[in-house]
């Protein structure tokens, strides 16, 4: 395969979740978990006064602050998603951590590829999964495949003109809208 056939038959769109009020209760309920790990011991020495606890304090700090660095990054996604010739993959990655696989599915075997709107049934999917900046973004798709599991899964991404374009060669049934931004 040359260059110019793969770079006209691949395309990679990656953007990050926009951060929602429930979002930032989860942060600061996260934050306030870790403190209140780290305080443990004085809080336990305190209350049930056994103070030789407050010697074990470094312990916890020495062990929180890693485990709060490693575990807060599964408070920030990003999406990215390649459509390379008829195959498409949706990933998602967790702060700076390598990329994960959420679905793995052939165009051709999509149901259908659409701007999202209210009228579809959620209740006939087995899985509805949101992969977007936000519920009411622009350029929201929304595509129906069945996974390597056999289950229905209702799929919510950002939509681009070049993979829709790739995903509308392969498949008549991804439906392309002229407005979108990227």
């Amino acid at each position: 395969m040359t260059d110019s056939e793969q770079s006209t038959n691949f395309a990679e769109y990656s953007y990050e979740k926009a951060i929602t009020p429930k979002d930032k209760m989860h942060r600061f309920l996260y934050v306030a978990g870790v403190v209140l790990f780290m305080m443990l011991p004085v809080l336990i020495a305190v209350i049930f006064h056994i103070y030789f606890l407050i010697y074990i304090m470094p312990l916890f700090l020495i062990l929180g602050v890693p485990l709060a660095k490693f575990l807060y990054r599964y408070l920030q996604n990003e999406f990215k998603y390649t459509v390379d010739r008829s195959n498409f993959k949706m990933e998602i990655i967790h702060g700076k951590a390598k990329p994960k696989l959420l679905y793995e599915t052939d165009v051709k075997d999509m149901d259908f590829a659409k701007p999202a709107s209210s009228d579809i049934d959620r209740s006939a999917y087995d899985t509805v999964v949101y992969c977007c900046v936000s519920d009411v973004s622009p350029d929201l798709y929304v595509t129906s495949f069945t996974d390597k599991k056999g289950k229905k899964v209702l799929l919510y991404f950002e939509g681009s003109k070049k993979a829709l374009k790739i995903m509308n060669y392969y498949n008549k049934n991804v439906v392309v809208n002229n407005d979108l931004k990227h």
